[in-house]
């Protein structure tokens, strides 16, 4: 993956697209921050959402709080000023990106196939495939596998491959012929991840779908608490739990497969400059949007949050009130 734009434009042009990139990684940085942090306080707080599928939750949410938190404001900066990097660092934070975001997607297809083991297989295969052992074997390989793939990319780096004469967009931008195929060794790796993880997600629930319209237990895709001896007939249910399989899947498509495409199609022909920085955006949203579609609709986690907010406002409350007891008793003969 190499970071560039076209040869035929300068560092002074399309400034409006600096000021909308930079904004755009300042709203990222600071939403995504707050968003992950608030669901790995929540599971490292409760002891209820101490599971293993929440701990493939917290694993995204890991990576998605290492890009939101310390990759994107320098980036907003180095957008927003046009300064040129070093090249060794262009290629370290080129690298260490590639990680986050290949864990990130690699910890949605952990979830989606514990959904599916969970829901679809008995219970004496969930936990012998689910110990505390195995989970966390997988979530150790959702870090090693991806840096395996990136050590031959990152040690075959050359200063001319990666050297720029002025930084314009922090965007994965392709152009064929124009760019090495050593330099597009993370964009194909990146496109190839985002294609079969989306294959894998579409599978798991859609399998989880099927499963459930045709079972007695009714499982709601983003909490699954399963619910026994419910009537056959459950339309309401089933269309709630159609939507978010579909909620789900989409949230993570759209933000996604422009980009793979992109990078695919970028490969051999230039790109329209709005469509390259437009799909790069979406999948940076990934990053964001991640804590909530996992956890917005968990009952667990909003009573967690509820606590957590209404201890907060308590303890405040309690502070705003003990000066004025204070001076009454003070008062008071």
């Amino acid at each position: 993956m190499t970071n560039t734009t076209s040869p035929s434009l300068h560092c002074g042009e399309h400034m409006e697209i600096r000021v909308l990139v930079a904004t755009a990684y300042s709203m990222f940085s600071i939403s995504g921050t707050l968003a992950n942090v608030l669901v790995i306080y929540l599971v490292c707080s409760f002891k209820k959402l101490k599971t293993t599928s929440n701990a493939f939750i917290v694993n995204g949410c890991v990576s998605d709080l290492l890009v939101c938190a310390f990759w994107m404001p320098q980036e907003a900066i180095l957008v927003s000023t046009g300064r040129v990097e070093h090249p060794t660092y262009r290629v370290f934070m080129e690298g260490v990106f590639f990680l986050w975001m290949t864990v990130s997607l690699l910890s949605h297809s952990l979830i989606a196939l514990n959904r599916f083991v969970l829901i679809t297989k008995l219970p004496t295969v969930y936990h012998t495939v689910y110990q505390k052992r195995n989970t966390e074997w997988m979530i150790a390989m959702a870090w090693v596998l991806p840096l395996a793939f990136l050590l031959p990319w990152l040690f075959g780096q050359r200063p001319h491959e990666i050297s720029l004469h002025c930084q314009q967009l922090r965007l994965f931008v392709f152009l064929g012929q124009e760019i090495p195929m050593a330099s597009s060794y993370t964009a194909i790796l990146s496109a190839v991840t985002i294609l079969s993880q989306t294959a894998i997600l579409f599978h798991c629930y859609f399998r989880i779908f099927r499963k459930v319209q045709v079972s007695l237990k009714r499982v709601s895709v983003l909490n699954f608490q399963v619910v026994h001896n419910l009537p056959c007939s459950c339309p309401r249910k089933d269309k709630r739990l159609g939507l978010y399989v579909l909620i789900v899947c989409c949230v993570f498509s759209l933000t996604t497969e422009p980009f793979a495409w992109s990078v695919l199609y970028g490969l051999f022909q230039p790109l329209p400059h709005g469509l390259e920085t437009s799909s790069w955006l979406l999948l940076c949203l990934l990053f964001v949007l991640n804590p909530f579609i996992y956890t917005w609709k968990n009952e667990e986690f909003r009573r967690s949050f509820r606590a957590v907010v209404g201890g907060e406002l308590w303890k405040s409350a309690a502070v705003s009130v003990d000066p004025v007891v204070q001076t009454i008793s003070q008062n008071d003969p």
